[in-house]
């Protein structure tokens, strides 16, 4: 049997030619290789073979009545299922023009006619070893990215793990706001997925940013770790307990920043790091950090801005200071334009009724 590479599967040969004595002498000369011939008479049994069973080669006639050679050549490459076979141009027309012609149809080799047996072992066996060694080429490399592709989920993983455990810390910290931090993950991919259906949007929001939004929002509040607690607040009353709040955004960005100083391939840490200092701006500039306004606020921050406020709004049913989903709603559309930003409140407000929140669902 000829020598092919690895493959315990005996190669098929398909041999096209209109003429019987040519069918004949290929195929004794393919079973005495040790492979197995199949034979048409023209391109239509030749169809009808490839569509039973995709042969490892064809060996193709270029002049037959009906489709000749040339077209059924055009047809096998420009069909997914068989483009990859390799076709061998058997001819006694072997003029530059009529070879040229052939391989840029994609044909890889000519055989001229009449046949020397030598001539077609080594170029058969040639071309098998070939598309063999390409065919294990293409399995190495879907192996290989199967491997590479289980190493990055379980990078990523690992990435998502030390954000979440520094979430869980500030959630243990503010112990008031259950669920807060999963529902304002969940809206903010939500929303991100929504917003990229929208023209505004759509060349910002990629299924990375989705991804990573979902993550690094769950920091947004990271900075509370170093607010004070009633009892340590330097200042007394509301006004020294906001001073120390409004400066959570900044010291939860330096946090994570720290964080990212140490970790530098977590790709979750800049969107965090922005939507943690930017989460308290707003659309007209009057928020804090102070001086940014509109969409010089990071996008990421303009969508946590919004999911944020909703949840608090919303909250646990029965906490004082706190609005049913609906009325949560309204005061964030009567904000759209000066507190958040007018086109991410106007999609908002489509997914209201997928949105999630601390409350009990609405009848």
């Amino acid at each position: 049997m000829g020598n092919i590479g690895k493959s315990e599967k005996v190669p098929q040969i398909l041999i096209v030619d209109d003429v019987e004595t040519n069918l004949l002498i290929l195929e004794n000369i393919i079973e005495g290789m040790g492979y197995i011939p199949r034979c048409a008479s023209n391109a239509s049994e030749a169809a009808v073979l490839i569509s039973e069973s995709r042969p490892q080669l064809v060996l193709l006639d270029v002049f037959m009545p009906e489709m000749d050679g040339y077209e059924f050549c055009e047809r096998l490459k420009s069909n997914p299922l068989t483009r990859d076979i390799p076709v061998i141009f058997i001819s006694a027309a072997d003029s530059s023009e009529d070879k040229v012609r052939g391989f840029k149809l994609g044909a890889v080799d000519y055989i001229g006619k009449p046949f020397e047996v030598t001539e077609v072992t080594m170029r058969v066996n040639n071309h098998l070893k070939l598309y063999e060694m390409q065919k294990e080429l293409e399995l190495s490399n879907r192996r290989l990215h199967s491997v590479i592709s289980s190493q990055a989920r379980r990078i990523e993983d690992e990435q998502k793990n030390i954000l979440y455990a520094l979430a869980a810390l500030t959630e243990q910290r503010d112990s008031d706001t259950a669920n807060h931090m999963e529902n304002v993950a969940y809206n903010c991919r939500l929303l991100a997925q929504s917003l990229q259906f929208s023209p505004e949007f759509a060349e910002d929001i990629s299924e990375g940013f989705i991804n990573t939004i979902e993550v690094a929002s769950r920091l947004h509040d990271i900075g509370k770790l170093r607010v004070p607690t009633d009892d340590e607040v330097e200042e007394p009353g509301q006004e020294g307990e906001e001073k120390q709040i409004r400066h959570h955004a900044e010291q939860g960005a330096e946090i994570l920043e720290r964080v990212y100083q140490n970790t530098p391939e977590n790709s979750f840490l800049p969107m965090a790091v922005e939507i943690a200092r930017y989460h308290h701006a707003r659309w007209d500039g009057s928020g804090y950090p102070g001086g940014i306004s509109g969409k010089d606020i990071p996008l990421s921050a303009r969508i946590a801005i919004v999911a944020d406020n909703y949840d608090t709004l919303t909250g646990e049913e029965g906490q004082a200071g706190t609005y049913s989903p609906q009325e949560s709603i309204q005061i964030i559309i009567e904000e759209s334009g000066t507190y958040f930003d007018p086109d991410i409140v106007d999609v908002f407000v489509k997914i209201r009724n997928q949105l999630r929140h601390s409350r009990p669902a609405e009848n």
